[in-house]
């Protein structure tokens, strides 16, 4: 027998495909932040100040800690930090 594909990790992770949607959409801007940290170069101290935020905020996004993150908090940071968050909406197959 087969195993059930998924198109990501969340959809595999979560029976609900309203939380699955949302945990996409947070990891995904996780992510940006992350790299963004990575590549800026900057202390964590100094990348929380340009992301608006607090360096133990800012450390949770880099451990993924996903359930401290919201929507809302991570495309503030991102702004905060001269990124333009976009948003692409799609009906699902």
């Amino acid at each position: 027998m087969k195993a059930k594909e998924h198109e990501s990790v969340w959809d595999a992770l979560e029976d609900d495909p309203v939380i699955a949607a949302n945990m996409k959409l947070r990891s995904r801007l996780m992510i940006e932040i992350s790299q963004y940290v990575k590549q800026s170069g900057l202390t964590q101290k100094e990348a929380a100040s340009q992301l608006g935020t607090t360096q133990p905020r800012l450390n949770d996004v880099l451990k993924g800690k996903i359930d401290k993150c919201t929507v809302d908090r991570l495309v503030n940071m991102l702004s905060s930090a001269g990124f333009d968050v976009d948003l692409n909406v799609s009906r699902a197959a």
